[in-house]
């Protein structure tokens, strides 16, 4: 890890908060890669800058791809998936990483950037869910998840959030017929929704899907829970499973009620 330098025209400024490299570090992950961390930001960046980031779901990642292969990533924050996923799909791969956003897309781009990535990450300033339009994100930009964003229903403003405008697209609208391999689904309970914007792409590519499982979010977003969102990936051919340890997939899920996220694997079925 080494220090960024400190340059007045390396601040973004949007809105409420920005990328400022005075403010980050870049991270070197011993995985291939860099990445530009928050200091101040201890949900995602905090992990990452002590090896110690969701570990098991790397594993999973690190054992599944292969040079070549195409990958979405729904959600991508400061890129640990996206750039872990380039770094395993080589120049002839791909990554389409979708992040609303700003400040957080910035800082994509340029740790994209600092690894030489541009020819195999395109990063997305945009939404994802099941209608294309308009709509608001409600994020928390001074606390200390700040990219914990999410799609915002009418409902009143908590403490410390904003909403900001943001266009939202479907899956399906940009990539059905490709041959994506892997799907990470990361969105703060629009997962639902993400996947019925998808159905086409989920039935011709049949990628792997790393997906959140978080009750709380998956209500306010979507109207739905965990259980609900494992029967409507059922209907489309999919069975959830855990994450073990070891980075491969454990136990069938059928059903998941506790309020703590989890992260598993929905691997597509033949029936």
């Amino acid at each position: 890890m080494r220090a960024a330098r400190v340059l007045s025209e390396d601040i973004v400024p949007y809105g409420i908060h920005h990328f400022d490299r005075r403010e980050w570090v870049l991270k070197e992950t011993g995985r291939g890669y860099r990445i530009w961390c928050s200091l101040d930001e201890r949900a995602i960046c905090r992990p990452i800058l002590v090896n110690r980031y969701e570990e098991a779901e790397t594993r999973f990642v690190e054992k599944l791809l292969q040079p070549g292969d195409i990958v979405v990533d729904a959600g991508a924050n400061v890129g640990y998936f996206s750039l872990l996923c380039a770094s395993l799909v080589g120049e002839g791969g791909r990554v389409e990483a979708f992040e609303p956003l700003p400040y957080l897309a910035d800082a994509l781009q340029a740790s994209v950037d600092e690894n030489g990535f541009r020819s195999r990450v395109r990063i997305y300033r945009l939404a994802l869910a099941d209608v294309a339009g308009n709509t608001l994100i409600r994020h928390a930009p001074r606390t200390a998840n700040f990219g914990g964003a999410h799609l915002a229903l009418p409902s009143p403003l908590p403490e410390d959030h904003v909403d900001e405008a943001v266009r939202t697209v479907r899956l399906d609208d940009i990539f059905a017929g490709s041959k994506c391999r892997f799907l990470k689904l990361d969105v703060e309970g629009a997962e639902p929704r993400v996947i019925r914007g998808a159905t086409r792409l989920l039935a011709d590519a049949r990628p792997v899907i790393m997906s959140e499982l978080h009750n709380g979010q998956l209500r306010a977003v979507s109207g739905t829970d965990a259980t609900a969102f494992i029967s409507q990936m059922n209907a489309l051919r999919y069975r959830c499973r855990s994450i073990d340890e070891s980075g491969e997939p454990g136990a069938p899920i059928d059903r998941y009620d506790l309020s703590a996220p989890l992260n598993v694997v929905f691997e597509p079925t033949s029936a």
